[in-house]
């Protein structure tokens, strides 16, 4: 079995379980503009996996919503920054392997399709700001996922192809990215993305606890 090299981490989904904070944070939004609250079915359909960018464009096609795209994100990332300036647990696994990467000398990164500066804010409210080598957000590339670039500039970042490297995910979109950029793909099942395929993940796992260890020793 092939030794991998480095693990490449999606952030919401994957290392806290944010899907429901931004969902809460997206319909503070879309309520106070007099529109109908989008559905679980809706985030799991238009905007699971999606840059900042790519989720307000699927809002306004989905919703009548009249001030410009700019507005919104700035709206937005007054309502996220609030959600997430609250403690959040990681997810199960998550420390335990972070902890047995830094033992065997395993480098890690964060490919995230949010603004970089709220990675590091989840990454400090789960206590885990320092334990990753590379920090890359959506605002870090020109192309979000699936394009595979994030996940080619991250592991480029730890000084490895992408061929060399892990990449965990958990939605069919950055799952995509990561099969694209030739990462070996694990996807982590959710209470989000548990309608969705990921089958296109080279394994799937319920949790992080589940790694296989070997791949990296």
């Amino acid at each position: 079995m092939a030794d991998y090299k480095a693990i490449l981490f999606d952030m919401d989904g994957v290392l806290i379980d944010s899907e429901p904070l931004f969902l809460n944070a997206i319909n503070r939004i879309i309520i106070q503009e007099g529109e109908a609250p989008i559905s679980e079915p809706e985030n799991e359909k238009y905007l699971i996996g999606t840059t900042v960018n790519q989720t307000w464009e699927r809002l306004k096609d989905i919703r009548v919503l009249p001030k410009a795209i700019p507005e919104y994100i700035d709206m937005y990332d007054v309502v996220v920054k609030e959600v997430l300036s609250e403690k959040i647990e990681p997810q199960p696994g998550v420390v335990n392997l972070l902890n047995t990467c830094k033992e065997l000398g395993i480098p890690k990164a964060v490919a995230s399709s949010s603004l970089r500066e709220w990675v590091y804010l989840k990454l400090n409210s789960i206590g885990l700001v320092d334990s990753f080598e590379a920090v890359l957000g959506g605002d870090d590339v020109e192309n979000g996922k699936p394009n595979p670039e994030i996940y080619i500039l991250a592991a480029k970042k730890l000084g490895f192809s992408a061929q060399e490297c892990i990449a965990i995910e958990d939605s069919p979109v950055g799952i995509s990215a990561a099969v694209s950029s030739g990462a070996h793909t694990i996807a982590v099942r959710t209470y989000f993305t548990r309608n969705l395929d990921i089958s296109q993940a080279h394994r799937v796992v319920d949790t992080l606890e589940e790694f296989d260890f070997s791949l990296i020793q």
